[in-house]
């Protein structure tokens, strides 16, 4: 009996030992896994997927509710500054996704612009909203994004989406819009006047009072997928046949660092060509100009300076003369402030340059367009500028006063160095000019015997008859002939914001980019 009760009591402790240990959670001996999957579900707009899960196909309605949401106002494409979502793209979830081990699937953007408007105007605005959502992107992804990963769209006129936001609302015109989108979906200009005449045009403002705001964004998704982990290479083992023996002199030990010396990339960085942000200017005319009635050179001190957008046709200026020489045993004055604002139209457009584009360019050791002057060639003008003046050829001849003025101008801008940062232009300007002056000379004019060697105003009436400016004097003309000397003084960064004086940027190869995401995480550890 008691032989019994002690097998009982041996078998009855192996199966509690083996309950306790299939009790115990399965997650405890899983592989950690590299992904961070609670920081992604947060973001709806960021997609997971398995290793070998499929990309999955959205409807119109799952994109509208999924995607990141960039909402501009009227006639806007330009990103709005501090918009919580591209702080939060760019403060957390590109960083995170720049750390971690994923792969980009598919990067799909959508531009919407709302019905009012000409539908060429709603094209472009769609198009822009987009690319300016792409363009953030770009720019702060760690790694270029092939052109294949992109798909850009453009809803011109987002009667869907009008629709979709009408039936959430329970909107009692909910069925007659549908039914007009339906029905001419395919034809946007009837569709329009369809909606513009229901319920004698109160239907059309009410949706553009309620609705219409909602419809100008620019929508996101990101789909990444899952990096399967290499596969551990177990070596092969030769099994020595218990009857055979190895001498021992006969056995190399292996070197351990046969097995870890694996060889890694070098970090070999280039540089990348930044684009120009802002240039200064002088006039080489102007500088080694001669005064007719001076009867001598008089350079004339200038500086301009022009701004630079990222993309586009136009850009922005403004330019500073003055002249302030005198020589007063001779009688002569020659002093000016000229203050000029311009902006010019340049045939040639000027495309972004994101980071994409600079690897891309690096990649393929072919120079990207960009690298070149953004802007370029033939330019038209617009110019307005304001100034005053003392001139004074003798002791006769002076005049003072003050004149504003505008116009037109036409110019060709042409690099001359290698690198495009040293320009030489030549420009002419004509345009409408209009001052109020008044004359004056040395001594007194009234009583030319007596002398205190002061300047007068050429006026022999009344003293208290007297008003200054009371003279006038137009001309329409050519205003200013240019040779200008421009260099390159700020340059716009590729992969952060801001500007900077050097003209290149340190750029890592991507096979040196998990070199430095490993040492990233080791300075937040």
């Amino acid at each position: 009996m008691l032989s019994f009760i002690r097998h009982i009591h041996r078998h009855f402790v192996l199966v509690l030992l083996l309950g306790l240990f299939t009790m115990l959670p399965t997650q405890a001996f899983a592989v950690p896994s590299l992904h961070n999957a609670t920081f992604y579900q947060t973001y709806p707009y960021v997609i997971i997927l398995d290793d070998d899960e499929p990309i999955p196909t959205l409807t119109d309605e799952q994109f509208f509710d999924w995607a990141a949401c960039i909402v501009f106002p009227v006639n806007k494409w330009d990103l709005p500054k501090g918009n919580s979502l591209l702080n939060e793209l760019e403060q957390r979830v590109i960083p995170q996704f720049n750390l971690d081990s994923l792969q980009l699937v598919k990067m799909m953007f959508r531009g919407t612009a709302s019905p009012e408007g000409p539908l060429s105007f709603n094209t472009m605005l769609g198009e822009r909203r987009a690319q300016s959502l792409h363009h953030f992107m770009a720019e702060h992804m760690a790694f270029p994004v092939a052109d294949s990963l992109l798909s850009v769209d453009n809803f011109i006129e987002d009667y869907a989406s009008l629709c979709l936001l009408m039936r959430r609302a329970n909107d009692p015109d909910y069925d007659l819009v549908q039914g007009l989108v339906s029905q001419y979906g395919d034809q946007v200009s009837v569709l329009k006047n369809k909606l513009k005449a229901a319920r004698n045009g109160n239907l059309w403002y009410r949706l553009l009072r309620t609705y219409f705001p909602q419809l100008r964004t620019a929508r996101f998704i990101m789909v990444l997928r899952k990096v399967r982990p290499a596969e551990p290479v177990i070596p092969e083992v030769t099994v020595v046949p218990t009857d055979t023996v190895v001498p021992v002199d006969t056995i190399v030990p292996q070197k351990e660092e046969e097995f870890v010396n694996i060889p890694v990339a070098p970090r070999t960085p280039e540089d990348l060509p930044r684009r120009e942000f802002l240039s200064v200017k002088t006039n080489l005319l102007l500088d080694v100009a001669y005064m007719p009635g001076y009867d001598r050179w008089c350079p004339i001190p200038n500086v301009a300076v022009e701004y630079y957008p990222k993309a586009g046709h136009f850009t922005f200026g403004a330019s500073f003369d003055m002249p302030w020489w005198q020589h007063y045993h001779k009688y002569k004055f020659f002093q000016l402030r000229n203050y000029q604002v311009e902006s010019r139209y340049y045939l040639k457009a000027s495309k972004p340059y994101t980071p994409h584009q600079a690897h891309k360019a690096y990649e393929t050791h072919e120079p990207y367009e960009s690298e070149a002057p953004a802007f370029s060639g033939f330019y038209l003008q617009g110019y307005a500028h304001v100034g005053i003046f003392g001139i004074c050829f003798d002791a006769d001849r002076g005049w003072v006063g003050e004149g504003a003025g505008a116009g037109v101008g036409l110019g060709y801008v042409m690099p001359i160095t290698r690198n495009g940062h040293w320009r030489l232009e030549f420009g002419l300007q004509a345009g409408f000019f209009r001052c109020k002056y008044d004359p004056y000379k040395y001594e007194n004019p009234v009583n030319p015997a007596y002398h205190d060697d002061l300047y007068y105003y050429k006026w022999t009436q009344k003293p208290e008859l007297f008003k200054k400016r009371q003279y006038r004097w137009n001309w329409f003309g050519p205003t200013r002939i240019g040779v200008t000397l421009t260099y390159d003084l700020l340059y716009r960064r590729i992969h952060q914001r801001g500007v900077s004086f050097v003209s290149h940027e340190t750029y890592w190869p991507q096979s040196s980019l998990e070199s430095l995401r490993e040492e990233r995480r080791d300075a937040d550890e």
